[in-house]
């Protein structure tokens, strides 16, 4: 591992920006964590940072009081990876919902360039 780079920043970096999934206004944050040519890769392919906030608005409209949790970060060169768990409420019956995924990064300038995840319900 390089010397001259702090790994402390970088996963707060990361931890930073999955705090920001909660709400719409903390997506609309999110943006401050980003490059301007920030891409998520999806299955259904590409997006761009506005794609993934009118993502993040269905989920919403699908899941209120959303709280995500890192459980732990990895850190190599460019590359952050965190396993994220996840609990919110279901807006159509209340139920409760938790779940657990995969987010991973690269970072360009100390901000987030692209990313990944796979996310799923575990109840």
């Amino acid at each position: 591992m390089r010397q001259d780079r702090d790994v402390r920043s970088e996963e707060t970096l990361v931890r930073s920006l999955v705090e920001c999934w909660h709400d719409a206004s903390g997506v609309a944050r999110a943006r401050e964590h980003v490059t301007s040519d920030y891409v998520h890769h999806t299955a259904m392919g590409d997006w761009s940072f506005d794609q993934w906030q009118a993502g993040m608005a269905w989920v919403d409209s699908v899941f209120a009081d959303r709280a995500y949790t890192v459980q732990h970060v990895l850190v190599d060169g460019d590359r952050v990876a965190a396993y994220v768990r996840w609990v919110a409420t279901r807006r159509s019956d209340g139920s409760r919902v938790e779940g657990a995924g995969a987010y991973h990064c690269r970072l360009e300038g100390g901000l987030v360039a692209e990313d990944w995840d796979v996310f799923a319900p575990m109840s």
